[in-house]
């Protein structure tokens, strides 16, 4: 049989196991995953020989800062830098100016996305005290999920009035919908922030300010606020970056009494120590404890994913004083050579990532099996890897417009060779080989 595309000699991924193996594609879906028939050809050829081939990376927390806020990122940048690092697809939050919660203001970033994007798209619908008539057309429109920041973050968007998040979470849950939070508490972090911007400590011990003026009770107590919210109203609830043990904890006691709720965490809070980090990003970076406590949720599945939460400044920006910059990382380009070097650690197996950063998030945002697997009639969306290339992070090599990482400077073993996105090679051995624009709009099935 003739297919469009055919990739031979990998090795191939899935959370359960790894095997030698071909895949087939025909117009954009996979046709057949193991073994060929010696008559099988393609329109082309990709010899995955030493390269393991993964289900597409799925980034589910990304900022992209388009609209409004281009000068730092947008559609076009994000997604190359993401194509780059080996992700499939990536959903947007929708802390933009203006916000994404109305119909009219989502379509109108869909449209941006479409023109811009090199690779699959969604979107998060933003719910404010004002948008409860949205959630609806919000939904028809293909929201992937709605966000709530019931701690300021960037943007200092206020959550909504708790009767009114009770009733939207209610109407959530009838529309099937899951609700993502931001899980701090802006009363808290006021009252500590304004006790440490009076301490004098040098840059070695920002991580120990920016954790103490946004202290880990401040993630408890509004992590417990949304699983109360959950139990009352039956919504299906995740909860984005858990940064602590005791969030980890309270997610872990949630599910085990019948909550629906899914938990993220992101490469910073498993790769740094906060008494020795020096980047700020909300919520902030944990002591050691907290760190090796995290790795220990993601094993014994109180977390169930992992996301870059890319939140892209100006070098300027992030240059300023501690308590002037803003709080953000760089991610999305770093998230799978971060993991795979971690693979090569030997801290989790290759099949633990493709369920984290691939199965996970498809399954928790409800685009799962149109993503997320290898199976014949998914999307033939691909992260090729090598597993014994090494390479040192450059920030300035990045493709973001914000030319920042905390990365910088690493030694990473395991690159991303190949991305492919509905049988379409978008980066290919380090070069761009797709082309702006042909990124669709990914919804829940």
């Amino acid at each position: 049989m003739r297919y469009d595309l055919i990739i031979k000699n990998g090795t191939i991924v899935t959370p359960e196991k790894s095997f030698p193996g071909d895949i087939a594609v025909c117009d954009g879906i996979i046709s057949k995953t193991g073994s060929l028939d010696d008559s099988d050809t393609a329109d082309v050829i990709y010899d995955a020989a030493g390269k393991h081939i993964l289900s597409g990376i799925i980034d589910a927390h990304v900022h992209f800062r388009d609209p409004g806020l281009t000068e730092k990122e947008d559609f076009e940048s994000g997604s190359m830098a993401a194509a780059f690092g080996g992700i499939t697809t990536a959903a947007d939050m929708p802390n933009v100016i203006p916000v994404t919660s109305t119909v009219e203001r989502f379509n109108q970033k869909v449209k941006s996305a479409r023109e811009k994007s090199y690779i699959d798209f969604a979107l998060f619908a933003l719910l404010n005290n004002d948008n409860f008539q949205e959630m609806e057309g919000l939904k028809k429109a293909g929201a992937l999920g709605f966000k709530v920041f019931l701690g300021t973050s960037t943007g200092d968007i206020a959550p909504p009035s708790p009767a009114v998040l009770m009733q939207q979470l209610e109407e959530s849950s009838c529309l099937g919908m899951r609700t993502g939070f931001h899980c701090e508490t802006s009363e808290i972090n006021e009252h500590y922030t304004s006790m440490f911007k009076n301490v004098e400590a040098n840059e070695r011990e920002t991580g120990l300010l920016l954790s103490g003026a946004r202290p880990v009770f401040s993630e408890a107590l509004s992590i417990q606020t949304s699983i109360c919210y959950a139990k009352y109203t039956n919504a299906r609830i995740h909860i984005h970056h858990i940064t602590s043990a005791d969030g980890a904890l309270l997610a872990a006691e949630a599910k085990q009494k019948g909550i629906n709720l899914t938990a993220e965490t992101c490469p910073h809070y498993l790769i740094f120590d906060g008494q020795n980090a020096v980047h700020k990003v909300y919520p902030p970076i944990r002591d050691e404890s907290h760190r090796i406590t995290l790795w220990d949720a993601i094993r014994n599945g109180a977390i169930d994913m992992i996301a870059s939460d890319h939140a892209p400044h100006t070098a300027l920006e992030k240059a300023l004083p501690v308590w002037k910059a803003p709080a953000g990382l760089c991610g999305v380009e770093t998230l799978v050579p971060l993991f795979l070097n971690e693979v090569n650690k030997g801290t989790l197996t290759l099949n633990d990532f493709v369920r984290l950063a691939s199965e996970a998030p498809a399954k928790t945002w409800g685009i799962y099996p149109q993503k997320g697997n290898l199976l014949p009639g998914a999307d033939a969306d691909f992260t090729i890897v090598d597993m014994s290339r090494t390479e040192i992070i450059s920030a300035n090599d990045l493709h973001s417009k914000s030319k920042t990482s905390p990365y910088d400077g690493m030694e990473l073993k395991g690159m991303p060779a190949a991305t492919i996105v509905r049988g379409v090679f978008v980066m290919k051995d380090g070069i761009l080989t797709g082309r702006k624009g042909y990124g669709n709009l990914i919804s829940p099935v």
